[in-house]
């Protein structure tokens, strides 16, 4: 696709303007004429009626229909051209007209889209609009490609393509058929949710000029209803013709309720993506804290650990001043178990235990080390009390007292034998 440069602007009113664009299509191997009108607004890609040119909507009066929609900068009009006059309108091989249909269809999804964004500067999806094979277009556009037009607006439109193939069909003109291609849709396909979320409206007069579409609309009308779609099938009276003048009585009726409608449906989707986004921010926030806490956490052990430590060497320096004598062995004992809460193996090395000790005493898991670095629980633990009633002194010599009173008392006995003895031999 190209985008000339040489645009084509007269002034049409105040507020309006009108260019011309003019692109190179890929998917038609020609130029393509787009006439732009208004400066801003929704945008909104009207197809002309049966083998039309774009200008064609301005001589039948339908731009100043819609002067205070485009003055206002409420929306803002692509009129393109088609090539009904190769497709629908044409004579020859059937095949190769449904060929050029398709190959128009991809012009208006992959070309005439991305010029609209261009030229308007709005990410908003356009509306697809059209009477008569204009409604036609609108309605191919919006049902095969509900991500990229918002809703269509489509007055006295034939949806059957047997209007102009008659009962010649072929899988690429099935694709352009809504009364062809709608009643196969399953009720579970996934653009029957998209379809409740756009706008579709389809409304025809009832007058014999008015036959076919009133037919093919009564058809969509079934169609949609079966799938659940909510979508405005309007008729107006026996009266109402198949002519511009009820067409611009229905387009006058129908836009500001549609884009109302918009409106509401585009402002309800906002707070869905800011809610989104949100939830993206707090879930990338909760992720990044929850990295960094591991190591805070480990910080805060250290300190603790360290803190414990300094505690315990303080308390031993009190407790030396206070009590030097007392319990010279308590301050050696409490140093060791500070060293065993932070160093298990080193205590090990430094101070073996008794059998029984050890026994009593079985060392804690690495993951308690923590909660075994409280000073006076560790010098409780450590106090090797049963060590001291092992090696008290008075019990072991209590032996050798008793041998040396029970050696004296024979000795005091032979004494007085012997001095009896030497009284008798007197």
């Amino acid at each position: 696709m190209r985008l000339r440069g040489n645009s084509i602007k007269h002034v049409l009113g105040d507020n309006m303007d009108k260019k011309n664009v003019v692109c190179t299509s890929a998917a038609l191997g020609k130029d393509m004429h787009v006439n732009v009108y208004g400066k801003k607004g929704l945008p909104v890609v009207v197809f002309p009626t049966l083998a039309a040119s774009p200008e064609s909507l301005e001589e039948a009066g339908v731009i100043d229909e819609l002067a205070e929609y485009l003055d206002s900068g409420i929306i803002q009009l692509f009129c393109t051209e088609t090539v009904d006059q190769e497709s629908w309108a044409a004579d020859g091989d059937p095949a190769q007209r449904a060929e050029r249909q398709e190959a128009y269809y991809h012009y208006v999804a992959d070309e005439l889209v991305p010029l609209v964004r261009k030229v308007s500067k709005s990410t908003a999806r356009p509306l697809a609009m059209g009477c008569d094979m204009g409604a036609t277009h609108a309605a191919i556009a919006l049902l095969r490609r509900p991500d990229l037009f918002q809703g269509c607006v489509c007055l006295s439109g034939s949806y059957d393509a047997r209007r102009y193939f008659g009962d010649w069909m072929d899988a690429t003109l099935y694709e352009n058929t809504p009364c062809a291609f709608l009643p196969q849709m399953p009720l579970d396909h996934p653009y029957v949710a998209v379809y409740n979320q756009r706008q579709l409206l389809f409304c025809t007069g009832q007058e014999a000029s008015e036959a076919d579409s009133l037919r093919c609309t009564r058809e969509m009308d079934a169609n949609l209803a079966r799938l659940g779609v909510e979508a405005w099938c309007d008729y107006w009276g026996g009266d109402v013709t198949h002519t511009w003048y009820w067409w611009k009585k229905q387009l006058r009726y129908f836009l500001p309720i549609v884009l109302d409608d918009v409106e509401k449906t585009t402002a309800a989707e906002k707070p869905a993506k800011k809610r989104a986004a949100t939830t993206r921010k707090k879930a990338t926030t909760t992720k990044a804290a929850a990295e960094k806490k591991p190591a805070a956490k480990t910080a805060t052990t250290k300190t603790a650990t360290k803190a414990a430590a300094a505690k315990a060497e303080k308390d031993e320096a009190v407790a030396t001043e206070a009590k030097p004598a007392a319990a010279p062995k308590k301050p050696a004992a409490r140093k060791t178990a500070t060293k065993t809460a932070a160093k298990p193996a080193e205590a090990a090395k430094a101070e073996p235990k008794p059998a029984a000790i050890a026994k009593a005493e079985k060392p804690a898991a690495p993951a308690k080390v923590t909660k075994a670095a409280a000073p006076a629980k560790a010098v409780k633990a450590a106090v090797p009390v049963k060590a001291e009633k092992a090696a008290a002194p008075a019990k072991a010599a209590k032996p050798a007292a008793t041998t040396t009173k029970k050696a004296a008392t024979t000795a005091k006995a032979a004494a007085e034998k012997t001095a009896k003895g030497g009284a008798s031999a007197k």
